[in-house]
């Protein structure tokens, strides 16, 4: 590896700065070794190490067919569009990139066409923009979205027509030749390297699980980056799905495709069940929305929910079972319809399971929203899953991140991910000189979360620090309520600008928070990981209070029990590692680069006075810990 990554090597002759790093020589000669001896490989390597290119290096010399599954849009795209390309030109000119994303971001030609002859209502801003879509939609080779991105994000008629598992016709489709998504996959088919995220990546060993073909083309290798949110996505995948959104829209397409073909086909026994499962999803939302009466995610306990709840089950399912037959006689023909009965028949598979509720290995749970009711059923312990279905049918598998530890130890995402005991731990420490660059600030003497005065003492205390900082602010909560509570403490109080996640989207908001350098940006959850604002834009981090999840959220419940019920302490072996990483994710955002200097402050007594604190103290970069806000403004002034 000296010979790319060495003091004399390819890179340092070819990128002007070229920093040598022993971390980043250690990492790609241990993913080199993973993709030849196939043992996997957990890798942690600290901000500034360039995991990126220690894995990317080795996947183009190695010769192997390697995919590389991204926990976030970011990082795909500095991939793709910088990564790749310098890669390419230096190291292997033969290099073949292609990134694949979910199928709902491409350009479905058979729908877009089907939707050009049906009659819609324009307003005239709608009319607009549909007909600068038309022309784009007839000149794009990759029918990608991200190439429109004048495009507004609620622009409602992507959704009619982007491509769809629902519905797609496969090889039967007549523009199945010419479609988006089936010639990218072919070009996936040519490349060394796929670029996937892992919600694709797990949809498509779902797939593959389950016998239904595959999205992403045969591979010998992959390499998780952002691997600490697997354990989320895995259960989303591997689990049980049915919603009163999803039957009106298979309502909804049924009625579109009879008014389509009624004067050829008599097909009005199939248009009553279409409006009987549109009046059937108001039923389910209505009956199961009067048993919870909250909006929320909760227990699913059929018994629970009342005559009334089984009553509408019953009838849907019936409704949907009768579909298939009263379909087929007329697939050929309407060939929309053939999908809608293949629909029909794994909704009612679907609901059936969730009523039932016989596998115990799932927790079955319920999401009350404005827009539904959503059945689900999650893997509770998702390391049998992954044992079973990715690490015997990958030949190597590379999981990296900056956060893959927690006090030192592979443990906790080890035994979640169902790692097997072959696999090797590798921990490399960030480059960067973090006493020089940061110290961190937790207060001796400060309310406990839960006492009422703890948002006012917070408030007064992060005025104090942002004034001394110059704005430059980027503080993250754990709930709403905490951030619109000290939000109005701060109106007025400091002489910054002041941005409130909510204001505006997300990217918008972020691109404000880096143009307007002196600002202060409020935000939750979203923000505590996959953004970058390097240099003087940010040089303060504050977190609220230690991140740990809400205890009767459904999923976390059934795990702590499960944990609990072998005789374990789910508290130490599951929520303390789980807020370790989203503490060590939030703190992340502050230092960058070697040149960004910066204060970190965690307004939680509890890593001071509980026994548990220290887990989360060693999880602060190896930096000076204050408890001083006279010391911030000392570490400041030396700069």
């Amino acid at each position: 590896m000296q010979k790319y990554f060495g003091p004399q090597g390819i890179l340092a002759s070819k990128v002007q700065g070229f920093e040598y790093r022993q971390g980043q020589v250690e990492m790609a000669q241990a993913v080199l070794e993973c993709f030849r001896s196939r043992t996997p490989l957990m890798a942690e390597a600290g901000t500034g190490t360039g995991k990126t290119w220690a894995y990317l290096v080795p996947a183009i010399i190695s010769g192997k067919k390697v995919v590389v599954s991204t926990g976030t849009k970011t990082l795909q795209d500095q991939i793709l569009d910088h990564d790749i390309p310098f890669l390419k030109k230096n190291i292997d000119p033969k290099l073949k990139a292609v990134c694949l994303k979910g199928r709902r971001n491409y350009l479905c030609r058979r729908r877009f066409l089907e939707f050009c002859y049906q009659p819609t209502l324009w307003n005239k801003e709608e009319a607009r923009l549909f007909r600068r879509f038309q022309k784009w939609a007839a000149t794009s080779n990759t029918g990608d979205r991200s190439e429109i991105d004048w495009l507004p994000d609620n622009f409602r008629t992507w959704n009619e027509v982007c491509s769809n598992s629902e519905h797609c016709l496969g090889q039967q489709c007549s523009e199945f030749s010419r479609c988006h998504l089936t010639r990218l996959r072919n070009e996936a088919a040519r490349a060394n390297i796929v670029l996937v995220n892992h919600h694709l990546f797990f949809a498509d060993l779902s797939l593959r699980r389950r016998g239904l073909g595959e999205v992403i083309p045969e591979y010998e290798a992959v390499v998780f980056d952002e691997a600490h949110q697997l354990e989320d996505v895995v259960g989303e995948y591997f689990g049980i799905h049915f919603s009163s959104f999803s039957i009106a829209q298979l309502g909804q397409d049924i009625l579109k495709e009879c008014r389509r073909d009624s004067k050829k086909l008599n097909l009005k026994a199939i248009q009553t069940v279409g409006q009987q499962l549109e009046v059937l999803s108001r039923l389910f939302y209505h009956n199961l929305a009067q048993a919870g009466k909250a909006t929320g995610r909760f227990r699913f306990e059929p018994a629970k929910a009342g005559n009334d709840f089984a009553g509408a089950c019953s009838q849907i399912a019936h409704a949907l079972d009768e579909l298939p037959a009263m379909i087929e006689p007329f697939a050929e023909k309407a060939e929309n319809l053939g999908c809608a009965g293949r629909r029909a028949g794994e909704l009612s598979a679907a609901l059936q399971l969730l009523i039932e509720q016989k596998d115990q290995s799932l927790v079955y749970w319920h999401e009350l929203t404005q827009q539904g009711v959503f059945l689900n059923a999650t893997p509770i312990d998702i390391g049998p899953v992954l044992n079973e279905f990715l690490f015997p049918a990958t030949p190597s598998v590379v999981m990296t991140s900056a956060t893959l530890s927690v006090a030192g130890g592979f443990e906790y995402l080890r035994n979640s991910l169902g790692v097997p005991p072959e696999g090797r731990e590798l921990l490399l420490r960030s480059p960067f000189d973090y006493v020089r660059q940061a110290i961190a600030y937790i207060p001796a003497r400060f309310p406990a979360p839960n006492d009422r005065e703890f948002c006012t003492q917070m408030g007064a205390q992060a005025a104090e620090i942002i004034e001394k900082t110059r704005g430059r602010t980027l503080f993250l909560f754990t709930s709403y309520r905490n951030m619109y509570e000290v939000h109005k403490l701060l109106e007025g109080k400091i002489s910054f600008p002041l941005l409130v996640q909510g204001q505006k989207a997300k990217r918008a908001l972020l691109q404000e928070f880096k143009d307007r350098v002196d600002s202060v940006l409020l935000a939750t959850s979203s923000f505590w990981q996959g953004i970058d604002v390097p240099g003087e834009a940010l040089s303060c981090v504050i977190i609220d209070k230690l991140p740990f999840e809400v205890p009767d959220d459904p999923v976390i419940a059934a795990r702590v029990d499960r944990i609990a019920r072998i005789g374990g302490n789910a508290f130490y072996e599951y929520q303390v590692p789980r807020a370790a990483i989203q503490l060590k994710q939030g703190i992340g955002r502050l230092i960058r680069s070697s040149k960004d200097r910066g204060v970190i402050a965690v307004f939680d007594i509890r890593m001071l006075t509980k026994s548990y604190g220290q887990v989360f103290v060693k999880s602060l970069p190896p930096c000076r810990v204050v408890h001083s806000l006279d010391e911030i403004e000392t570490f400041l002034k030396s700069s």
